[in-house]
């Protein structure tokens, strides 16, 4: 099951005090700056790292871990021509995966015994929960033809890579925002990619829902850009 994945999520800010007052465009502009794993000492696990330059004109930039009503809700409800809930096993309904289905467990008291029920409703994700998207191709062929990594349908139901930078503009007033965005995800990296060459794509979106540009890494494989543990 696709859960919000932020437990694993760190994001270290730094930004640059725009006293002259540059004039940026009001939709996100990022570049990259650096990138590379980790290494955790003592268990095979690492840190992915990536820092990227942003530049943005209106400082509408970060969501609270809080805001999740719309338009930056989880997810949306699938329902029929009737309008009621679609379930799993309805007539029509598509086959059960963890992306387009979740699991509502409820638990009620009945003469003092817990009862857990479970309700397994069909939904549509929603990617504007997320602001920063990270995203990993893989090289089929060798020859460069990369295609996207689904972490869900390819590694049992293991959420998105995407996630969330807090608040930049705490004041929130209209102003330029330039800086640097320091992004960090642990998981077995190592297993996972070792004998595949990839690419990041990476993206970041605005609270008015302004896409910045996408940007890739070179191609790599991830045993050329580990370093020691600190």
């Amino acid at each position: 099951m696709v859960k919000n994945p932020l437990w694993f999520l760190f994001i270290f800010l730094s930004i640059i005090a725009c006293k002259d007052r540059p004039e940026f465009p009001s939709t996100p502009v990022i570049s990259l700056n650096d990138y590379y794993f980790r290494e955790i000492q003592g268990i095979s696990l690492d840190s992915l790292i990536i820092k990227i330059r942003f530049q943005d004109g209106d400082g509408d930039l970060g969501l609270e871990s809080f805001e999740t009503y719309p338009p930056y809700h989880l997810y949306d409800v699938v329902k029929n021509q009737s309008g009621d809930t679609v379930r799993h096993g309805d007539p029509g309904a598509p086959p059960y995966d963890c992306v387009n289905y979740e699991i509502l467990r409820k638990e009620t008291s009945v003469n003092d015994t817990l009862v857990i029920t479970a309700d397994t409703i069909q939904i549509e994700r929603n990617p504007n929960h997320f602001n920063f998207f990270l995203t990993f191709l893989i090289d089929t062929t060798g020859n460069g033809d990369f295609r996207e990594f689904n972490p869900a349908l390819e590694r049992n139901c293991a959420p998105p890579y995407h996630g969330r930078y807090f608040v930049l503009n705490t004041a929130r007033d209209i102003r330029p925002l330039e800086g640097e965005l320091q992004y960090s995800l642990v998981s077995g990296f190592r297993l996972l990619f070792r004998n595949e060459t990839i690419k990041l794509r990476i993206m970041i979106q605005d609270r008015t829902l302004h896409q910045s540009n996408t940007i890739e890494t070179d191609p790599i494989n991830i045993l050329e850009i580990i370093r020691p543990p600190l």
